[in-house]
């Protein structure tokens, strides 16, 4: 049996034990505020500059060339001859298809007179019909052999025409690959370019996305375009609608004015907008912390931190949109927001500086 006296000892130590126990200790948290907002997602990749008219200039006709007007760097207007070819043989062609013609002319005039007086004599009985029928093929057999001259004759000018190489644009040569005394022949399987055009006015940018972000493209989205010093806003105006087989990825382009001063070749980097949602919740992507149950952010609300579930949508730089039970002006767990529970005694201390994205709270 134990003593009455150490009993009586060991209730009255009690109330003091228990008076000693630590109660459960604050966590240090930093704050930050829950904002409505507008946020972009925007990707950057590579890019270069390219001419909308690179048109490369081969012969259209068997011939010597006999002049070169213009060399690589030259500018050039559209219908500006850049060479000529020996249009000798060409003239002649022309000159024996106007003969032809003059004289299946001459003998279709005689010819229709004679059908004239035929049918007349027919109708007096004084002429078989024969001859009548005889006069009549002979008219449309002329006719027909006038119409294959004047087809020679328009055969002969298009020859003729295309002895002066012109340029179709305005631009500049970009390169030169023809000398006086080449001959050059259409009908060759080597048939070589004569000369390259760039149109320097007409830019646009082809851009380069990787494979995972192909479904997120679409005409009309903004680009940023940065390079040499320069940066120029523009629009996505063409989408390539397969994936390049070699590298998985899908081509873009963006047109430019003539004011970008950029040169075709040039590399560029680009800063997409895939997507912008606007007056959404934002946070700083910190404050977001993973649990079982699914993400959450601590709201902080008499000295307690409180999870409230969140459905996290797009980032942007350190903040991150949510959509769950906040408000705005709500003060949320940042810094120490991973060592949390539901229903955590907090201290809320001083930031070092402040969030992008939500606000820090005081």
């Amino acid at each position: 049996m134990k003593s009455p006296i150490l009993l009586l000892m060991g209730l009255a130590l009690c109330p003091a034990l228990a008076a000693a126990a630590p109660a459960t200790a604050a966590t240090p948290v930093t704050a930050a505020v829950v904002q409505r907002g507008d946020i972009e997602q925007t990707t950057r990749v590579q890019g270069v500059i390219e001419s909308a008219n690179t048109p490369h200039l081969h012969a259209k006709v068997a011939a010597e060339v006999v002049a070169v007007a213009v060399d690589e760097g030259d500018a050039v207007r559209k219908d500006q001859v850049l060479a000529r070819l020996d249009d000798e043989a060409f003239r002649l062609d022309r000159q024996a298809a106007q003969a032809a013609i003059r004289r299946l002319q001459a003998l279709l005039d005689n010819q229709r007179r004679t059908l004239r007086r035929d049918e007349a004599l027919v109708r007096k009985k004084l002429l078989p019909d024969a001859r009548r029928d005889a006069a009549a093929a002979a008219v449309r057999q002329t006719e027909a052999q006038l119409a294959e001259a004047r087809a020679r004759l328009a055969q002969a000018e298009y020859r003729l025409a295309h002895t002066r190489i012109r340029a179709p644009i305005d631009g500049r040569v970009q390169q030169r690959a023809v000398s006086v005394g080449d001959y050059v022949n259409p009908m060759s399987p080597a048939n070589p370019v004569l000369f390259t055009l760039v149109d320097t006015r007409h830019l646009r940018a082809r851009l380069y996305f990787p494979e995972r972000l192909a479904h997120a493209l679409r005409t009309g989205q903004p680009v940023t375009l940065h390079g040499e010093g320069r940066t120029v806003t523009a629009r996505i105006t063409r989408l390539r609608p397969m994936l390049d087989p070699a590298s998985r990825g899908r081509e873009a382009v963006a047109d430019l004015d003539d004011r970008s001063g950029w040169l075709p070749g040039q590399s560029i980097t680009a800063e997409v907008v895939l997507a912008r949602h606007q007056g959404v919740l934002l946070v700083p992507a910190r404050a977001v912390v993973e649990r079982r149950g699914g993400p959450v952010v601590y709201r902080l609300r008499d000295g307690h931190a409180e999870a409230v579930p969140v459905t996290p949508g797009l980032r942007q730089g350190g903040r991150r949109e949510v959509r769950g039970k906040l408000q705005p002006g709500e003060r949320i767990a940042l810094d120490g927001a991973a060592f949390l529970a539901d229903g955590a005694p907090v201290t809320v201390r001083a930031a070092p500086e402040a969030e992008q994205g939500g606000g820090e709270g005081p």
